[in-house]
């Protein structure tokens, strides 16, 4: 795949010089070296290597090297021709890798190597399951009066408000909206990049406005693993505003298995669910500082259609073992996400940046929630995040960062937790081409 991925990059420069430069090689390379106080060990395939956040697993410390700290690490190819007449022909090409030890970014390759009651190395699912465009892959038209569409695996609008929102603006390691890309993907992490979708957006007079749809593509049902999104947004001088709202039927979401004879190593297990998220996003900037907040409501019900979803055999390429989950909210689950920091531009190449996050989840046990019983997952809790990051630009490409995120569950959040909290300290080096 990495072969593949050169000869591709190869091809596509040569042929932007011929085209007039209408090819374009860009990329961020982000690698630091980490401290996290409660952790397994590092895995290679999953995006971040590290783990910065309470976690269930793990009775040591771990000190090591970590993938995007400030950004993720990726290469793209993006293209652009003139049709005549304001209209564009574009795409775009882009893959997440792992700076440590450049393997293509894989979440769902840590969740099938480790055995869900006892994982040896960091897992966790994501939209970033080793396709060799894992980021977007997609071609459109774009014109300057009517908008741009665009075909293909696309970011969804929660993703593009929450990097541009989010105070620490979708960091990985010190922001829990960076972090899970189930925030972005309003509800399950698979949906923070979107295949088989049409995006369109528009911009005038300081406000955009955008619509997505995604094709479910499943025989016999047009609705099942089907999505719509839409965003309203304004944009003028020191600030802005987004909303987004996005509706998936059938989201699909992946686990570890339990090592055994119906569920091996190799494997994953699913859970789908309908979700359905808003999100509101402010940001307003005053001489050297940028406030920067939001609110997001997550709800999850059981799927729409769910004699499809139990014949579902792969996820992201990886096989499915055991039943599928269809009924893991007999009653509404619902989290509500508050986000709020400010940045301070100390000088034109210093800033620090605090930020604080609130994740409050429902009991939707069904009124039968026990603190010491085994639906414990299901009661209410909260999951809060403190974080605080400084970045020195070296140059206008090139800067070092050192940051601090500290992460306390409680309730439904903590169940079976050996620690209720985790402290990450990380400081690294992006390079943006």
């Amino acid at each position: 795949m990495n072969k593949k991925l050169i000869g591709l990059g190869m091809m596509l420069a040569v042929n932007g010089a011929f085209a007039q430069s209408s090819v374009t090689i860009y990329g961020i390379i982000d690698v630091g070296v980490g401290y996290s106080q409660h952790s397994v060990s590092a895995d290679p395939n999953f995006p971040i290597n590290m783990n910065p956040v309470a976690t269930k697993f793990g009775n040591h410390s771990d000190t090591g090297m970590f993938n995007g700290g400030e950004s993720p690490s990726r290469i793209g190819f993006k293209g652009s021709e003139d049709l005549g007449g304001g209209l564009n022909a574009i795409f775009n090409l882009e893959t997440g890798f792992n700076s440590p030890n450049g393997a293509i970014s894989n979440g769902v390759a840590s969740l099938a190597s480790n055995k869900s009651s006892a994982p040896t190395t960091v897992s966790g699912d994501s939209s970033l399951a080793g396709q060799l465009f894992n980021r977007q892959a997609n071609v459109g038209l774009s014109s300057s009066q009517f908008g741009t569409v665009t075909l293909g695996r696309n970011y969804s609008f929660g993703y593009d408000t929450l990097v541009a929102y989010d105070p620490m603006e979708g960091s990985q390691t010190f922001s829990p909206l960076g972090y899970s890309g189930s925030y972005g993907g309003g509800g399950f992490t698979e949906d923070y990049r979107i295949d088989n979708s049409i995006k369109y957006k528009i911009k005038f007079n300081g406000f955009n406005v955008g619509a997505l749809y995604k094709f479910g593509g499943q025989a016999g049902s047009t609705d099942a693993q089907s999505e719509y999104q839409l965003n309203l947004g304004y944009e003028n001088g020191p600030f802005g505003i987004q909303g987004t709202y996005s509706k998936v039927k059938d989201g699909i979401s992946a686990a570890s298995p339990a090592d055994t004879a119906a569920q091996p190593l190799g494997t994953v297990v699913a859970t789908v669910a309908d979700t359905t998220a808003y999100m509101l996003a402010a940001s307003y900037k005053l001489d050297q500082f940028r406030f920067r907040g939001g609110y997001e409501r997550m709800n999850f019900t059981n799927p729409s259609n769910p004699s499809e979803d139990a014949g579902i055999t792969s996820v992201l390429g990886y096989p499915v073992s055991g039943a599928v989950n269809v009924t893991a909210y007999n009653h509404e689950k619902n989290l509500n996400v508050y986000f709020a920091g400010v940045t301070w531009d100390v000088t034109p190449t210093f800033g620090a940046t605090i930020a604080a996050y609130d994740v409050k989840q429902n009991d939707y046990s069904g009124g039968t929630c026990n603190a010491t019983g085994t639906n414990v997952a299901s009661c209410s809790g909260s999951n809060r995040f403190y974080s605080i990051l400084a970045d020195y630009k070296l140059s206008k490409r090139t800067d070092v960062y050192a940051g601090y995120m500290y992460n306390k569950v409680a309730g439904g959040f903590s169940s079976g937790f050996l620690y209720d909290s985790n402290s990450f300290f990380g400081t690294g080096i992006r390079h943006a081409f």
